[in-house]
């Protein structure tokens, strides 16, 4: 005859902790990780055999569709006048600091990527560059 009692033992595992790791990791890769930002217009660069990585982190993005429409750091405008508008409140030194990048697309018409340059050229922007993708 067996006369001994069988405990039951509930096991379980405190997990609250393990929760509380988690979160914090969640929190620090959320706080470390750089995000690319693109601009609003769809635009396919040309090809260039020597590109280099432009690192610069004063720079102003004009970005020119093949349709021929046109936006400030992903901002639309509606006219070539109001670029000339808005590229006029650069004060002198911001024109020499900050780097004007083109980014037009491969079908746009070469009148409107003259228009923007005869702009910039004309308000005494220094540092312009043309955004193309390697050939790789």
């Amino acid at each position: 005859m067996n006369l001994r009692r069988q405990h039951n033992r509930d096991f379980s595992i405190d997990i609250s902790s393990l929760v509380d790791v988690l979160f914090t990791l969640l929190i620090f890769f959320s706080l470390t990780s750089t995000f690319v930002k693109e601009s609003g217009i769809k635009v396919d660069l040309p090809e260039a055999s020597s590109s280099t990585p432009m690192i610069s982190p004063e720079k102003y993005e004009i970005t020119i569709s093949s349709a021929g429409e046109i936006s400030l750091n992903s901002i639309a405008v509606n006219s070539i006048t109001e670029v000339r508008d808005i590229l006029s409140k650069f004060d002198s030194s911001m024109r020499l600091r900050y780097v004007m990048v083109i980014k037009a697309d491969t079908a746009t018409p070469h009148g409107k990527v003259t228009e923007v340059l005869d702009i910039l050229k004309s308000m005494k922007f220094e540092n312009i560059a043309v955004a193309t993708r390697s050939k790789e």
